[in-house]
């Protein structure tokens, strides 16, 4: 990454760290121990890239940050309220989340369980009162994130995850769960940024399968970090998917970072039909591959 991209991320992860901290109430706030918990989550140090799909795919395409700051936190508040059920004694049981102890953990399965509700439900009434943003272009962005989180979406990813540690998927009926547990939350953070963009129709399905296939990557390299990882490095627990079929324990180690590098060449040919203006969109890509994700990649 060039020291002036490098900056400009450092910047923004920045704007979206305090932004979050605006959208939600203070501590103090009654019910005291919800808006902590909620807090405990949503402001904990973390990589950010779904936001950060969002704001540098709608910078690079033409809007204002200030524009697409509300839509990348209200994405932002939904993939944290995921993590907080991700960790959850019937999901992963997890220990540890962003370098800190996992939610539940903190507060209880109770208090985690509804700050994992507030935070869905305040993203799609961060969504509604955008600022800069018509009407209609709000409610393209309620309708998205909508579809996105639905029995089709990444809900049906999650299951399906759950499900395979009762059977032993093949590596197609993998990449379809990838598809929807981790892809189709990243295809709403860069389509939501080319809607708040304002880009012409026929681009939306390019941007679509450019973040589809970033979204598959991502998947692969969690994988990757859970099998290989530490906790140091990667700031939660590994070693969760021990006995759960992924694409690692399927393809093995090797031919699944093949697959990652192909998904992320896949990412860059997407953008074709939209000529020079994908290149900036296509410099983003590696951008978000931070350290831990970009050594693991080269295994």
């Amino acid at each position: 990454m060039s020291p002036d991209l490098q900056e400009e991320v450092a910047r923004l992860r920045q704007r979206l760290n305090d932004r979050l901290g605006e959208l939600v109430p203070p501590e103090d706030a009654p019910p005291e121990e919800l808006h902590k918990a909620i807090r405990y989550s949503l402001v904990a140090p973390g990589k950010r890239i779904r936001p950060l799909m969002t704001l540098l795919t709608a910078t690079r395409l033409g809007a204002e940050v200030d524009v697409a700051l509300d839509p990348a936190c209200a994405i932002e508040m939904v993939h944290t309220a995921s993590l907080i059920v991700d960790d959850m004694p019937f999901m992963d049981d997890a220990e540890m989340r962003r370098g800190r102890q996992a939610n539940h953990r903190v507060f209880g399965e109770d208090v985690a369980s509804l700050a994992a509700f507030d935070l869905l439900s305040r993203a799609f009434g961060v969504l509604a009162a955008a600022p800069g943003i018509d009407d209609s272009r709000r409610v393209e962005l309620v309708r998205l994130l909508s579809e996105t989180l639905t029995g089709e979406g990444v809900i049906a990813g999650q299951l399906h995850d759950l499900q395979s540690e009762q059977r032993s998927p093949d590596p197609a009926t993998l990449k379809r769960m990838y598809e929807q547990k981790t892809g189709l939350l990243c295809v709403a953070c860069s389509e939501a940024g080319a809607r708040v963009a304002g880009v012409p129709a026929d681009w939306i399905q390019p941007i679509r399968q450019f973040a589809m296939n970033m979204g598959i990557l991502f998947q692969i390299v969690d994988d990757l970090l859970d099998r290989f990882g530490t906790l140091e490095s990667t700031g939660k627990d590994v070693g969760q998917r021990d006995g759960k079929t992924t694409l690692v324990s399927v393809l093995g180690p090797d031919q699944a970072r093949a697959e990652a590098c192909h998904r992320l060449e896949a990412a860059e040919q997407a953008l074709a039909p939209l000529g020079p203006a994908g290149k900036p969109l296509d410099e983003m890509v590696r951008s978000l591959l931070g350290p831990a994700m970009a050594a693991t990649l080269r295994g």
